[in-house]
């Protein structure tokens, strides 16, 4: 699809780009601290500190007088540059050598006038305080030496004698410096994962899986906390989240029904009682798509089984906290009759797994499994399976081939496109209709499209020839009749 390679800002949804950036924060800090320790280093190693030791000197002309003032102003600046060029002369550098014991003088001049006054202010820096104090001293102590070849008809005199500085002219803040590195070093991991974030082409947005995809969007589920509160949450009290339990929203409940309504709108219209859900990868929330269908299709009074086939890694019983008495496994070898348990509480018929087999593929696609399935259509009304996740086990085509329909669980921002096309091409190949996707666990934006957005008679219809009665969901006297006389 041409049109998959065009990006959109409407594919992007800044709460997955925080949600991702939240998942990495320990990298974006140690690439703020690597930096910052990378800009330690190079103070330590780089850094000069120089000492500047200063004094001011004022300019006159020796026939003072009040017209020699101008003389004065304009001696100065000539005398400024003649000082930089003496101090550089080899005269200074014979001085320096006789008396400081060096080739040259430990420092550097600078000679400037204060804006309208006579005054001259010299400075010397060096690398060390003693170096700046000593040659600017042997400097002042020496200019009458020259100044009789250099300096005619021109006083210069002292009025404020040098000392030795006790900080350095150049001071580096460091605490700054890291601070703005570790800030640099942080930001510049934030690009980098925002980047990783949009090359990975997962979708993000309602948009994008229309856009994108090459299977239509069934239906969306937005993300539903299971633990609402601290406690539940630090004890992690509840393992899955289903619509019968208290502390599922009325949103969330809503739009399983909703769910559950489009599924049995696709089955009345060609007879089918099998449907599969899957996903592309693991934690995308097939499993709690599953069995939360399975109970909004009781709501109605039918009889619906949930069959937890991956083999693999089982999770319903874990769901539901219950622990069936048989194995899947063993009903499918024969070791076990068929004999679906039923949750009460649930109105629900299980056949649950709960340990993993290393036959589990052959398992599947034995004949045992599909002599299993026989059965539950004799007997149910439904029967949904929660299959392996396509991308790591085969067992999923065998599944296909023997469902009536088919729907493949989307999970916001987890899967790049392309996987789930090649998963949307393996299962259009197959016998069961794919009905399309479950964009699960959505994060929307306030006010955006993805965001809960709900009207009067939600859940309650919708023009599929839903039965779902409000809040309850169940059916009425006369539709119940309707279903229970089909076969």
């Amino acid at each position: 699809m041409d049109e998959q390679q065009t990006f959109r800002w409407t594919d992007l949804n800044p709460l997955c780009l925080l949600r991702r950036l939240g998942r990495d924060i320990l990298l974006v800090a140690a690439a703020g601290l690597i930096a910052a320790m990378l800009t330690q280093v190079a103070i330590q190693n780089l850094y000069k500190p120089e000492y500047t030791a200063s004094a001011t000197m004022a300019v006159s002309v020796k026939s003072g007088g009040y017209s020699s003032v101008l003389s004065n102003l304009s001696l100065s600046s000539e005398i400024a540059d003649t000082f930089t060029k003496l101090f550089e002369s080899n005269m200074f550098g014979a001085l320096a050598s006789s008396k400081l014991g060096t080739s040259s003088l430990p420092g550097k001049l600078t000679a400037s006038v204060l804006p309208e006054t006579n005054l001259l202010m010299l400075r010397v820096t060096a690398d060390s305080p003693e170096d700046a104090f000593r040659t600017l001293q042997l400097l002042l102590d020496n200019y009458d030496t020259v100044s009789e070849y250099v300096f005619q008809n021109v006083i210069l005199k002292e009025l404020d004698s040098p000392t030795v500085p006790v900080k350095p002219s150049n001071p580096v803040n460091r605490f700054r410096l890291l601070k703005l590195a570790f800030i640099a070093g942080a930001g510049a991991m934030v690009v980098l994962l925002l980047a990783i974030a949009v090359l990975s082409d997962t979708v993000q947005t309602s948009e994008a899986v229309r856009r994108k995809l090459d299977v239509k969007l069934f239906a969306t589920i937005h993300h539903e906390e299971k633990n609402k509160t601290l406690r539940t949450k630090l004890k992690k009290a509840n393992k899955g989240l289903l619509i019968t339990m208290p502390v599922a929203s009325f949103y969330f409940t809503e739009e399983i029904y909703k769910l559950g309504t489009k599924v049995d709108y696709a089955a009345r219209h060609g007879e089918r009682k099998v449907i599969l859900v899957t996903s592309v990868a693991e934690n995308e929330g097939k499993s709690t798509v599953a069995a939360n269908l399975a109970l909004a299709l009781t709501q109605g009074g039918q009889r619906v089984l949930l069959i937890d086939a991956d083999l693999h890694k089982a999770a319903q019983y874990k769901l539901f906290q219950y622990r069936p008495t048989v194995e899947l496994a063993d009903m499918i070898r024969g070791a076990a009759p068929y004999a679906p348990e039923r949750l009460e509480e649930q109105r629900l018929y299980t056949l649950f797994s709960t340990k993993s087999s290393d036959s589990a593929a052959e398992l599947i696609a034995s004949a045992g499994m599909g002599d299993l399935l026989e059965k539950a259509r004799e007997e149910m009304d439904y029967i949904v399976i929660d299959s392996p996740p396509m991308a790591l086990f085969s067992d999923v085509e065998a599944l296909a081939d023997r469902a009536d329909m088919s729907l493949l669980v989307v999970r916001q921002d987890v899967t790049p496109v392309r996987r789930i096309n090649d998963t949307v091409d393996i299962l259009n190949q197959c016998r069961a209709e794919l009905l399309g996707c479950v964009f699960n666990d959505v994060r929307g934006m306030p006010f955006a499209n993805d965001h809960h957005s709900y009207g009067y008679g939600y859940g309650y219809g919708y023009g599929y020839g839903g039965y779902y009665g409000q809040k309850s969901g169940k059916m009425t006297d006369k539709q119940a009749e309707g279903t229970h006389g089909r076969g």
